[in-house]
């Protein structure tokens, strides 16, 4: 005996192996008369169809990220569906996209767009060659992995059938560096030059303005810091590394270890006042020397003649030597603070064969230019009453005497 009801063509559903009722449509698709088995996967084949070639893309900038199935997949309540379908009728499965490994795609986006703040450097020189190399600061970038999950999941959770999934802009923090590499460019001009000449025969003498100059070039001297040519350059021993050469000694020119040592420090000396540092100690030779004008020369012996400066700017001063075959060269690099500085060397007078000398410093400023006596000297003329080694073509003279 036939039962009424399948009699009439009415379906009820007893398990996955019995056909749907015509007329039936899930998701808008025709699934009347398959199999639950078949029309689950006739379904899902439909989703597939549409997901595939849509992409979730994340956004920053330049840079786009690009999921797309099968790193996007599905999971749907087909099961349940189908399994309430008592008679023909549209029904609507619920569809969730999910892009696998979405901690670990967020935490790779935000690796791949970190950037560490980095300030632009220079790298100060003290050797042959350009005296700085630059290297150019960096914004820092820290993406916002929080906010990055939440928008990718909600791209993925509001996507529609046939339509794209929502485009994900990045949301990122920036910090700008301070100051920019024009800005310490700057702030590391060169400030002033001088250089003084020497008998470049005079293998001592030579040694020891080479080994003084690279003890002190490449010293940074930092804003009110002050600067001491004894602390910088050591004792003059020949442990130290120093060797006998001509210096001034009592009025006269006898050999002492570390001779020639005192050009170094004049040459610095005048670099130094030419740059607008304040030059705090320094001391005359009693002697007139041949490499600088008189009452231009600074004098350093022992501990106790020293010469010092500081540097009374806001920024670092940098102090380089360079000595080639017959000269020694100091230059000075820091911020430009708009004076230009010269100095004049003057012989005002003579006292029993005695030079007198006075030395005044310019300084222009706006196209006003201020005169300064810096300084006024008395230089003997050299004992004759005790043998003195013959002179040196160019300057002779040291004056670091007890060293």
């Amino acid at each position: 005996m036939v039962m009424p009801a399948l009699a009439a063509g009415i379906f009820v559903f007893g398990g996955w192996a019995k056909r749907l009722p015509r007329g039936t449509f899930v998701n808008g698709v025709d699934v009347g008369g398959l199999s639950a088995v078949r029309a689950a996967a006739a379904v899902r084949e439909d989703i597939l169809s549409d997901l595939k070639g849509r992409k979730l893309e994340v956004r920053c900038g330049q840079n786009v990220y690009s999921y797309s199935y099968p790193e996007i997949s599905f999971k749907d309540n087909l099961s349940k569906v189908l399994s309430s379908v008592r008679g023909a009728g549209d029904y609507g499965a619920q569809v969730k996209y999910y892009l696998n490994g979405l901690d670990a795609v967020v935490s790779g986006i935000c690796a791949a767009e970190f950037s560490e703040l980095a300030e632009p450097e220079a790298y100060f020189n003290g050797g042959a060659g350009e005296p700085f190399y630059y290297e150019a600061g960096r914004r820092g970038v820290i993406a916002d992995g929080e906010r990055l999950r939440g928008d990718m999941l909600s791209s993925l959770e509001n996507r529609g059938y046939g339509t794209d999934f929502a485009a994900v802009n990045l949301s990122v923090k920036i910090s700008e560096p301070k100051q920019s590499l024009e800005m310490l460019r700057r702030r590391t001009v060169r400030l002033s030059s001088y250089t003084t000449y020497f008998d470049g025969g005079n293998a001592p003498r030579v040694s020891n303005i080479k080994l003084a100059g690279e003890k002190i070039s490449g010293c940074i001297l930092g804003a009110g810091k002050s600067f001491s040519f004894n602390s910088r350059v050591g004792a003059r021993t020949v442990k130290n590394g120093f060797r006998r050469a001509k210096i001034i000694e009592d009025g006269r020119f006898v050999y002492g270890t570390g001779g020639g040592v005192c050009q170094v420090s004049t040459t610095l000396y005048n670099a130094a006042l030419l740059a607008g540092l304040k030059v705090t100690e320094y001391h005359p030779h009693s002697l007139a020397v041949s490499y600088v004008s008189p009452s231009r020369d600074a004098m350093v012996s022992g501990t106790y003649s020293d010469l010092k400066f500081r540097n009374t700017t806001n920024y670092p001063a940098y102090i380089r030597v360079l000595t080639g075959s017959n000269y020694i060269r100091c230059e000075v690099y820091g911020m430009d603070c708009g004076a230009e500085y010269s100095l004049d060397s003057v012989v005002v007078g003579e006292e029993e064969g005695a030079v007198i000398s006075e030395c005044y410093l310019n300084i222009t400023r706006g196209g006003v230019t201020e005169r300064k006596l810096i300084r006024k000297d008395k230089y003997l003329p050299a004992r004759t009453d005790a043998p003195q080694p013959s002179a040196d073509p160019v300057g002779n003279s040291d004056g670091d005497s007890g060293n």
